[in-house]
């Protein structure tokens, strides 16, 4: 009976993928106005929010949100969450009540259409090239300056389904700490089992996330990146350890 499964899995897949482009399509003249014409990114990332939120509702995901504390008003952050699917991003900035970045890998901007709005509102980078990643966290500073926050992936990339949690790239942390910006942490388990990388997996349902206490660079005994990293990676990894258990 597994080939139902896979079939009701594929079937949800293509529904959330149709439903994504639909409202992409719907929200491509107001991205065209704020992008191209009035060149004002806050704004894009506000109907970003609003385009991902409708994504998730309709296709059935339910965020199940617990923060740790309120965000404060006017204050910046760098949120580092989990990778774990491609689901990660829409469901980031549906729940995130404040205008963000995505620091993001290049290859995605080659996509017709929508990579122009991708690589014209995000930081690409190329992973494997060091001076392309250097010059991404430059720009990613120059975006803070700008009023916007960033959320960077700190393990790289989506890891194999068999790694529990990735050791992390130093540099969300590096940018942190130049910028004096604090580290919002955030733990996501569901979404490798709502959206996983597997086409004939994945199911609609409720997606947990937990926003963890921010993490203030000027408030740590050791302000290195290394204890930075070392911190939020804890933080992480035990909580992830509480949804398994």
């Amino acid at each position: 009976m597994k080939w139902i499964g896979y079939l009701l899995s594929s079937m949800w897949r293509l529904w959330f993928l149709i439903i994504f482009l639909i409202v992409f399509i719907l929200f491509i003249p107001v991205l065209f106005f704020f992008t191209a014409i009035i060149k004002n990114q806050i704004a894009v990332a506000n109907v970003t929010r609003y385009w991902s939120k409708l994504t998730i509702w309709i296709s059935f995901i339910f965020p199940k949100i617990e923060w740790e504390e309120k965000l404060e008003k006017d204050q910046l952050y760098i949120f580092c969450p989990n990778h774990v699917s491609t689901l990660d991003i829409p469901l980031i900035l549906a729940v995130i009540p404040v205008c963000l970045q995505y620091i993001g890998k290049a290859e995605i901007a080659t996509i017709p259409i929508f990579g122009y709005f991708y690589k014209n509102n995000s930081v690409i980078v190329k992973r494997n090239n060091r001076k392309h990643s250097y010059t991404a966290f430059l720009k990613a500073g120059e975006k803070i300056k700008q009023g916007l926050n960033m959320c960077i992936f700190p393990e790289g990339g989506i890891p194999s389904q068999t790694i529990f949690l990735k050791k992390f790239k130093n540099g969300p942390f590096r940018l942190a700490i130049e910028q004096n910006i604090p580290i919002i942490p955030i733990t996501m388990p569901d979404n490798k089992y709502i959206f996983p990388l597997e086409y004939f997996k994945g199911r609609p349902g409720i997606a947990r996330i937990k926003i963890h206490k921010a993490i203030y660079p000027d408030k740590l005994k050791e302000k290195t990146v290394e204890n930075l990293n070392k911190s939020v990676f804890n933080i992480i990894f035990e909580q992830l350890k509480k949804y398994e258990s």
